[in-house]
């Protein structure tokens, strides 16, 4: 008599509640049942001990990771790199907080449960590429633009009280311009105590922070250059589509453009996806309010700049115009197609860098 023995092989889901010192882990089964959950730390000693306690369970399907762009940025790659399919989650469990509380077990559940159901399926972005280090440059160059406005602000203020002798020493018509014959300025540092000598002083380090920030946005605005039309010749060969502006797209698309399903979520991911706002007799549309606000007030800026140049954008604002569409209707169609430009053309230049 023979007997035969039949292994049954579990599929598990890991759902990953990220922090900044620890991640909070939990694996689920095909069915739904918690098989179990653990706390690891954020290094990579941790993310291998997670990886190889969810291994213990079964088969890994794919891991559900909460901020995959921030707090579980470094454990998205060491997943990635270990073969293992990652989705991003990145919606609140608003139902389940009211519903059974908060901690960070329920998060990873839930987290889990979203990437079981279907209702997270996008993979995390991939952070191992030039689109990561495009990130990083815009980001020094977007902080250093907002200190340098701060800095200008500053000086034009203490310039609306400082003494008449230095308003009418500090004539020039810019404020940048102000700031550069504010570099020249020589207060007595032992008369600080003076308020003149204390706006002499405050006015000359504003001025010299300035040329230093100046010098900083030009240096990444140099590199950025570079990169960008290695990485995205066709998007910044598009229309009104600066090297900032091809920056930002490239940071929302992210590396594996691939992710996308079709360029309407694309349109979606900006802000610009129509939806119907219909009720009785009126039929309209809306676009989407949600989504990346940084790339919606890109592709914006991109449609304002061809309505004022574009003779192929003039014609259909005038036309749609004539017939009787708002020019608000007209920017919120010709949003929704420069979306669809920019994806193919984003998906032809990653594609090729791949």
């Amino acid at each position: 008599m023979t007997l035969t023995t039949t292994q049954t092989i579990t599929t598990v889901t890991i759902g990953v509640d990220t922090h900044s010192l620890v991640h909070h882990a939990a694996a689920l089964d095909s069915l739904g049942q918690v098989l179990g959950d653990r706390k690891f730390s954020t290094d990579l000693a941790g993310y291998q001990e997670l990886l190889d306690w969810a291994a213990g369970f079964g088969i890994i399907n794919a891991f559900g990771v909460e901020c995959t762009g921030s707090y579980g940025a470094g454990l998205t790659r060491h997943l990635l790199a270990a073969g293992v399919d990652v989705v991003e989650v990145n919606r609140g469990h608003a139902l389940t907080r009211s519903r059974s509380g908060k901690n960070d077990a329920i998060d990873a559940e839930e987290a889990a449960r979203k990437v079981l159901s279907g209702e997270c399926s996008s993979p995390a972005k991939d952070t191992t590429g030039t689109i990561e280090a495009i990130r990083n440059l815009h980001l020094v160059r977007d902080s250093a633009i907002k200190s340098r406005t701060a800095a200008l602000v500053q000086l034009r203020d203490i310039l609306v009280t400082a003494p008449g002798t230095l308003r009418q020493r500090l004539d020039a018509k810019t404020l940048q311009a102000k700031a550069t014959q504010a570099r020249s300025l020589r207060p007595d540092l032992d008369r600080l105590n003076q308020p003149e000598q204390a706006a002499k002083y405050a006015l000359r380090e504003l001025g010299r922070r300035v040329e230093d920030l100046t010098a900083q946005i030009n240096a990444a605005d140099k590199h950025l250059h570079r990169l960008l039309h290695a990485v995205a010749p066709t998007v910044m060969a598009l229309p009104q589509v600066g090297p900032v502006s091809a920056a930002q797209l490239l940071i929302t698309a992210g590396e594996n453009i691939e992710r996308f399903p079709s360029e309407a979520a694309f349109a979606r991911l900006c802000g610009v996806a129509p939806v119907p706002v219909s009720s009785g007799k009126s039929h309209r549309m809306r676009l989407h309010r949600g989504g990346n606000r940084q790339a919606n007030r890109v592709i914006y800026l991109i449609t304002v700049g061809r309505l004022k140049i574009d003779p192929k954008s003039q014609a259909y604002r005038d036309r749609k115009i004539s017939q009787g569409h708002s020019k608000s209707d007209v920017i919120r169609s010709l949003k929704r197609y420069v979306a669809r430009e920019l994806y193919y053309a984003l998906k032809n230049d990653l594609s090729q860098s791949v």
